[in-house]
């Protein structure tokens, strides 16, 4: 395994490299069917049988000695964001299939099969439907799903899904046992407590708005302060206070306000429209109701004392996800073995996991994140630490699959 993590990493991100030092690889694009082919090829060298799905899953096989028909799936996500780093997702797939590789050569072959999966989709960087390969794999999406989904260009999701040869009819795949993503943390949590290992207990659940503040354009010179309908202020205010009670109620709730927008943005007039995002995350469902509950109140009763007119959409909300106890057990127990600094946490991204780990045990093992950068060409994370997180990844495999 050793020095060969980093070298796989670039091999594989030359795939869809970019004139900004980073990756654009998305979906169905030249870039990822080629990053696809090249993955492919790589690893039934290395002994696995490969198949393609009807989406674009890739998933590499290595069928076990006594129970074939159970499998053990590790792996992650070939797309990327535009202009990514070359961890992201990639190093849940190459980590994978070098702890297969691994036990291989330790111990021959497995009792269940042992599987790794590079699925098609995850980021929704090209279509606006995220997580479409895992989602798609476990009959948790369906081909009407993407009807009318077009990218930026006008092609539609189907199309190009068809262009490559791809029917999108896929039966659910039933066999599956165990799941477990290997993935940088996309944070700097690890980095500061100095820990090697996140063993992740569950996934956030998120809820997004838009939030419209309407009140009355008007002379920045001639309207009294007491006269104004201004927008911009109380939606200062609806900010402020959403901020004050995310601070308040702590970890893990987390509140964002991401994005800001005024009309009609003059200088020397008084703003009539505000527009903000609001992206509130929480590992406990009943808290993440509550606080977000609790957030449109407040906005209510600023926008009433404002004398503006608020509305509130509600354009994306998913659930808590917990992954399983057993599996978190294990990768716990396989890293005080090794002597290996970890930390029981949650994620505050969204992974495939959380489309898993509803239906079938599943759980993510995290490795630090420099200075918590994703999503970047500056990503980075050191390769001794990409090494222990393949090391506690291959030995959960081991006793999940042996």
């Amino acid at each position: 395994m050793e020095n060969q993590v980093l070298e796989r990493l670039k091999w594989l991100a030359e795939y869809g490299k970019d004139s900004q030092s980073g990756i654009t690889r998305l979906v169905y694009s030249d870039p990822w069917l080629q990053a696809q082919h090249g993955l492919k090829n790589w690893l039934i060298q290395e002994g696995f049988s490969v198949d393609i799905d009807a989406v674009g899953n890739l998933l590499a096989s290595i069928k076990g000695a006594s129970q074939p028909d159970e499998v053990v799936l590790t792996g992650s996500h070939l797309d990327s964001v535009v202009n990514g780093g070359i961890y992201d997702g990639q190093y849940g797939i190459i980590g994978g299939a070098l702890a297969i590789i691994d036990l291989l050569k330790k111990y021959g072959p497995p009792k269940k099969t042992l599987q790794l999966a590079a699925f098609a989709e995850e980021e929704g960087s090209r279509f606006p439907y995220a997580m479409w390969g895992s989602r798609s794999m476990f009959g948790l999406a369906k081909p009407e799903d993407i009807d009318g989904i077009v990218d930026t260009d006008g092609i539609s999701m189907m199309d190009a899904m068809r262009e490559l040869g791809y029917s999108a009819e896929l039966s659910p795949k039933q066999n599956v046992t165990a799941f477990i993503e290997l993935h940088i943390e996309q944070g700097s949590v690890l980095e500061k407590e100095n820990k090697d290992i996140g063993v992740v207990s569950s996934i956030v659940g998120q809820q997004r708005f838009l939030v419209t503040v309407l009140g009355e354009p008007n002379h920045a010179g001639t309207t009294p302060m007491g006269y104004r309908r201004d927008a911009m202020k109380a939606a200062s205010f609806m900010i402020s206070r959403i901020l004050t009670l995310a601070d308040e109620a702590g970890d893990p709730l987390v509140a964002t306000v991401g994005n800001f927008q005024l009309e009609p943005n003059i200088s020397n007039v008084v703003p009539g429209k505000a527009i903000f995002t609001l992206d509130v995350r929480h590992t406990n469902e009943s808290d993440l109701e509550n606080i977000t509950h609790l957030i449109k109140a407040e906005i209510g009763a600023i926008a009433k004392k404002q004398n503006v007119d608020v509305k509130i959409e509600a354009w994306f909300t998913s659930k808590p996800v917990p992954m399983s106890e057993k599996i978190i057990t294990l990768l716990q127990e396989s890293c005080e073995r090794k002597k290996i600094p970890f930390k029981p946490m949650h994620s505050g991204a969204a992974h495939d996991s959380q489309v898993i780990a509803p239906i079938i045990p599943t759980a993510m093992i995290f490795v630090p994140s420099q200075s918590g950068i994703s999503h970047s060409p500056l990503e980075y994370t050191d390769e001794q630490a990409l090494e222990k997180g393949i090391e506690v990844l291959a030995e959960a495999l081991h006793q999940l699959a042996y």
